[in-house]
């Protein structure tokens, strides 16, 4: 079953505004990173042993990586390197 979901927090005080990012075929999303300079969110999820990318907003989700992991748990991204 299917119920996690990434959120985005809006950073304002009071930390009361989030958005729900992604809510889909999502199991057990652990490792996140962000390039901030192509606006794209990368996250593990152990649950269904895949790597994706979406962009900031949860639009152009795409898996990366399906195959020949088994609960990956952390990610790094180097937007400066591209």
């Amino acid at each position: 079953m299917f119920i996690q979901q990434l959120v985005s927090l809006t950073v304002s005080f009071p930390l009361t505004d989030q958005q729900t990012i992604v809510s889909v075929e999502v199991m057990n999303p652990d490792g996140v990173a962000i390039d901030w300079i192509s606006r794209n969110l990368f996250w593990t999820d152990t649950g269904t042993d895949r790597i994706e990318v979406s962009r900031l907003d949860g639009t152009s989700r795409r898996v990366i990586v399906s195959s020949g992991l088994d609960e990956p748990r952390a990610i790094k991204v180097d937007p400066m390197k591209g």
